[in-house]
């Protein structure tokens, strides 16, 4: 990270479309494990004796193997006379648990993929009550945003997730993110260093943290503070 912000510094610009793609793979890797099971929840609780709650459950299981192989269109639209991808069943399945899981698995796909608004949408479907994955589907819109250069709205949903659930994975992550727009992005140097202190100080423990000192620093150097 620190070297990320040398290179920032040299070239005066944000590619935050090359900074996503260069970890999103660390925040999707780590959804996928968080949410697989979910699946094997919907087939095996009461009243999966119900053929289509089976059926949507069978499918659930075969897109998100393909999601887990990054056969990202595979997951999403499913196969003829197979499986049900993520968007039918999130269509199909409204209401449902199924339906549900199928909104946030839709919204990363699209993601991964770039269509920035479709992941939005289904992103902004999802109702998820674990707070892990509900912070990162909301962390998850803000990428969104800024692919789509909207800063503003992308710091705004990163602080949203921290806040959303204080846990010591997604909130210092979303934190620095948020610190990284408002620097980057939105020019607010003062905003950047109230998020980095709120990570340093309630958060030392996490690699944000640590990270933190070291541009809290690099900032109130530059501001002479």
């Amino acid at each position: 990270m620190v070297e990320e912000f040398e290179e920032v510094k040299k070239t005066k610009s944000f590619d935050a479309e090359a900074w996503f793609r260069k970890h999103q793979k660390v925040v999707l890797g780590a959804l996928l494990v968080l949410a697989l099971g979910l699946g094997a929840y919907l087939y095996t609780r009461d009243g999966a004796e119900d053929p289509e709650e089976i059926a949507a459950a069978e499918s659930l299981f075969m897109a998100e193997h393909y999601f887990g192989q990054d056969s990202l269109e595979v997951a999403l639209k499913g196969r003829a006379g197979d499986f049900e991808g993520f968007e039918s069943l999130a269509a199909s399945r409204q209401g449902t648990d199924a339906g549900n899981v199928a909104n946030l698995y839709a919204g990363l796909c699209h993601l991964n993929l770039g269509n920035f608004q479709k992941a939005i949408d289904y992103l902004q479907a999802y109702k998820g009550k674990d707070q892990v994955l509900s912070s990162m589907a909301i962390g998850c819109q803000g990428d969104a945003q800024w692919e789509l250069g909207k800063a503003q709205e992308a710091a705004d949903l990163y602080v949203k997730a921290a806040r959303n659930s204080k846990n010591r994975f997604t909130a210092p992550m979303y934190l620095e993110k948020a610190a990284l727009v408002y620097e980057l992005e939105l020019k607010n140097t003062e905003k950047a260093i109230e998020l980095y202190t709120e990570i340093r100080d309630n958060f030392y423990t996490s690699f944000q943290g640590s990270n933190s000192e070291k541009q809290l620093l690099r900032l109130t150097t530059a501001q002479g503070l």
